[in-house]
């Protein structure tokens, strides 16, 4: 059954673009291409319609929750206090919410803040961890707990600032896209 008032399926750029294509394979990055190229205007209305009920249809599209099949796990390794950087930078227009995670320090106490960061370097700490050995990050008996969802954007990238390595820190956290 067509959508009501509107042209041709067949006529339709998200059709042209995925056809064949399986309904499980289609992605939360395939919405955004063909999003990022739509202009609001009354011509695109029937596109919109559609991208909206391909992204649901898929899963890929949420209004409610985290988005299926984004979850993802980011590790790295840290041997010096020189080593803070941007952990984690999601995609323009995309938002990510940390799941949980864990550090492993090696060789003695590794310590580390994780704090939001914007572009003028602003930043607001989010947690912090300080093991020797296996802990997660947001139970961990040292430190504060996380108190409630963090969500990870381009604009607000989730820094990671070392300011104790032994041998080295392992640091794993789980994130899962929301938008």
């Amino acid at each position: 059954m067509p959508l009501p008032n509107s042209s041709p399926a067949e006529d339709s750029r998200i059709y042209q673009l995925f056809q064949g294509k399986k309904v499980e394979d289609f992605s939360a990055d395939d919405i955004d291409k063909l999003r990022d190229t739509i202009f609001f205007q009354a011509e695109s209305e029937d596109l919109l319609r559609r991208l909206i009920l391909f992204g649901m249809a898929s899963g890929q599209q949420s209004f409610s929750g985290p988005i299926a099949r984004t979850q993802q796990i980011i590790q790295k390794t840290y041997d010096s206090t020189s080593d803070d950087e941007d952990f984690f930078v999601p995609g323009a227009g995309e938002v990510w919410q940390i799941v949980g995670g864990d550090t492993i320090g090696n060789g003695g106490t590794g310590s580390a803040q994780f704090s939001l960061r914007d572009s003028s370097d602003v930043r607001a700490l989010q947690f912090q961890t300080s093991v020797n050995g296996q802990e997660p990050i947001f139970q961990n008996t040292n430190n504060n707990n996380i108190p409630g969802p963090i969500f990870v954007t381009a604009e607000n990238k989730l820094y990671i600032d070392i300011s104790a390595v032994a041998t080295s820190l392992r640091v794993s956290i789980s994130f899962i896209r929301v938008r």
